[in-house]
């Protein structure tokens, strides 16, 4: 399984501590009807068995704690859903549209006893040459696909069929009106598709947010639907994977405005029990275990041999290869290779001007944030992440040279640059416990982040980025919620995800002092 990174402006480190050793996360949430869940129904609510029989894994027949927490927070879901239904808003246009149809099934299948539309009256005193010109008037409001009409259909009904009744010439176009229709509900679902809240069933916005900015990035999502749903191993990982293509092909179906994610928890809890309760969360923190599941599960590894001493005389060019192919013999899967990079670690001894250049793979770049200034950008933020920086003290290393402890400088450059880049902004400081409020202007435009500025001299020519999704957290270490904003990749549009709500974004309003976790495409 790969090795989680964690970074700090002393420089970066892999390690992978034992599941006992993390703490759980203190970073608040809202908490969603609290009285309900304080009430003396709340030992029935537990007690219940609202959650299906599934003996998908022995842990779900053997574990009564995490059951009994599972029908918990399936509880508060029903009680989300019935309280807090979906606000799906389409956009403007489709809204139009969509009252435009209604209004021509009106003047196009009048109904006898109706007063309610202008359009409407009677079959007796409804002659042919008024329904004509009703049909003529709503014709250009309803021509939804940009297609020329055939000569055909613009003909007059009492020409085409003379012998027909007004009444009756009625009852001869449904054909026409249903293709009509099925052409808007396809255009209509197309606009939806990805546009699925999720269900809040215990503070749970961070893994919200986390999934909506996963569910947009293009490749891996398109490479879910094409997938099957079902489990292709017996492992916790493959159980996460298959219960995220689940979630994934539902939310891009277009039927559904709302989801209850409780199926994927429940899968990623069973493997890490920090989550199988309602504690408030760390989005980021989630991220990095919840794209480690999902590379463990599509790992295609082979057995690599040890990696050999390695020469500092060597060509960094080389060096950088060879460490990568090592690398990707034993983490070989469609994760990695859209969101894991390589970063260039060079060590200069201030005794003897000695350099030693190390290559490490990263799956995201967490900034330092300055905190003299409340606005900054985000160029100042990755230079201050490859800033170099002295090692002195109890952070000197040995010098091969020397072959003894030497004062050194360190510096951090990008050899490799993944497909979508993950930028996570440190906002919560680890001396103060609090949190950094400053704006990180940060590119929102196609192509805007170049990032040849941080890349190795080995690289040359503009390295662009685009944005296409934000994980927003509002409030402080005392209590918060994350939010969603996400690029759709057909439409372009962009739409917030606040759980459940899904409403319209716009471009203007993104850069805000909320912003924790961006997500980038590379151009």
């Amino acid at each position: 399984m790969p090795v989680t990174s964690t970074y700090s402006s002393s420089g970066s480190r892999y390690i992978q501590p034992p599941a006992s050793q993390f703490s759980k996360s203190s970073f608040s949430d809202r908490v969603y009807y609290s009285p309900l869940l304080n009430s003396t129904k709340t030992s029935s609510f537990r007690n219940s068995s609202l959650y299906r029989n599934s003996s998908t894994t022995s842990l779900r027949n053997n574990s009564s704690y995490v059951s009994n927490i599972r029908n918990t927070a399936l509880c508060g879901a029903e009680i989300y859903q019935r309280y807090s239904l979906s606000t799906y808003k389409p956009a403007a246009s489709v809204s139009s549209r969509i009252t435009q149809l209604s209004l021509a099934y009106s003047g196009r299948f009048p109904k006898a006893n109706s007063a309610s539309s202008s359009l409407e009256t009677s079959s007796t005193d409804l002659s042919e040459e008024k329904l004509h010109n009703s049909r003529s008037k709503l014709q250009p409001r309803i021509n939804l696909n940009k297609q020329q009409t055939s000569p055909k259909t613009n003909e007059r009904e009492d020409d085409q069929y003379p012998n027909k009744s007004p009444s009756s010439a009625r009852l001869i176009k449904p054909s026409l009106n249903y293709e009509r229709c099925t052409e808007v509900n396809d255009s209509l679902r197309n606009t939806r598709e990805g546009l699925c809240g999720l269900w809040n069933i215990g503070n749970t916005c961070f893994m919200n947010s986390m999934i909506q900015c996963l569910s947009h990035t293009r490749e891996l999502t398109s490479f879910l639907r094409g997938q099957s749903s079902s489990e292709r191993g017996t492992s916790k990982d493959h159980l996460i994977l298959a219960e995220y293509t689940k979630l994934i092909k539902n939310m891009w179906s277009g039927t559904q405005r709302s989801i209850n994610p409780s199926d994927l928890k429940y899968a990623f809890s069973s493997k890490h029990r920090m989550y199988s309760g309602s504690a408030q969360q760390d989005a980021q923190e989630f991220l990095r275990f919840f794209l480690d599941s999902l590379h463990g599960a599509l790992n295609a590894a082979i057995k690599r041999d040890p990696l050999s001493e390695i020469d500092d005389n060597m060509n960094n060019k080389d060096k950088a290869d060879m460490l990568w192919e090592w690398y990707s013999k034993a983490e070989n899967s469609m994760i990695k290779d859209l969101f894991v990079g390589q970063l260039r670690s060079t060590l200069k001894c201030t005794f003897c001007n000695m350099e030693s250049t190390m290559f490490d793979p990263f799956w995201d770049l967490s900034l330092p944030l300055p905190s003299s200034s409340s606005r900054c950008k985000l160029e100042n933020c990755l230079e201050m992440f490859i800033k170099e920086e002295i090692m002195d003290g109890i952070d000197q290393p040995t010098c091969s040279n020397c072959d003894t402890r030497r004062k050194c400088t360190k510096r951090l450059t990008i050899e490799r640059f993944p497909r979508y880049l993950v930028i996570h902004l440190k906002r919560f400081s680890e001396a103060r416990w609090s949190k950094l409020t400053n704006i990180v202007e940060f590119p929102t435009k196609n192509r805007a982040l170049n990032l040849q500025p941080y890349a190795s001299e080995d690289i040359s020519g503009p390295i662009y980025y685009s944005l296409y999704g934000i994980s927003n957290h509002m409030g402080s270490t005392a209590g918060g919620h994350y939010v969603a904003v996400c690029k759709h990749p057909q439409t372009q549009q962009w739409n917030e995800f606040n759980d459940n709500y899904v409403t319209e974004a716009f471009e203007r309003n993104l850069v805000t002092s909320n912003a924790y976790v961006l997500f980038y495409e590379r151009a």
